[in-house]
């Protein structure tokens, strides 16, 4: 006999010595860093900076671990940077000590927000298990009375006036 399933292994199996990396999280958190501060000095609505924390967050929300959250945190705040370098965010002056301090506070601030994201998913992962502990054992929804089955009389007249009876 001959094994038709013996070519198909099953290649999600396989080891792997690549990270678990969430590529579409990455660059949407990226994205989301680089638009509110651009579209906030476009525009010159100031509070629209706050809502760029959102992009290294959830790259560390996504990352699930403290380590893979700084770095991604960091690889995602690069946009920020070639932005703010390139003087889309106004007007800036190339020295030394500025280029510097530049990227040191905007890919710190995006490596603290990636460790932030990731704080956020393990306080929750914790929090989901502690209140799957209590509740083991017990069951979630309120015990109901078993309805009354209809049962077939054999004739539809009867079996119409059981239907509206009421229960007892």
């Amino acid at each position: 006999m001959v094994d038709v399933n013996k070519g198909k292994e099953d290649k999600s199996k396989k080891p792997t010595k690549l990270p678990d990396i969430n590529i579409k999280s990455l660059i949407f958190g990226a994205a989301i860093y680089a638009f509110f501060p651009l579209v906030s000095v476009q525009q010159g609505i100031d509070l629209l900076t706050a809502f760029a924390a959102f992009g290294p967050i959830y790259i560390g929300y996504e990352a699930r671990t403290e380590l893979k959250a700084i770095l991604l945190g960091i690889v995602g705040g690069t946009p920020l940077l070639y932005l703010s370098f390139m003087g889309y965010l106004g007007a800036y002056t190339a020295t030394n000590t500025a280029d510097l301090t530049m990227t040191v506070v905007i890919l710190g601030l995006a490596a603290l927000m990636g460790w932030f994201g990731s704080y956020l998913y393990k306080s929750r992962a914790k929090a989901k298990k502690e209140y799957a502990d209590t509740r083991k054992g017990t069951k979630n929804v309120p015990v109901k009375p078993n309805k009354r089955k209809l049962e077939d009389t054999g004739s539809v007249k009867q079996n119409i006036i059981n239907m509206f009876k009421p229960r007892r």
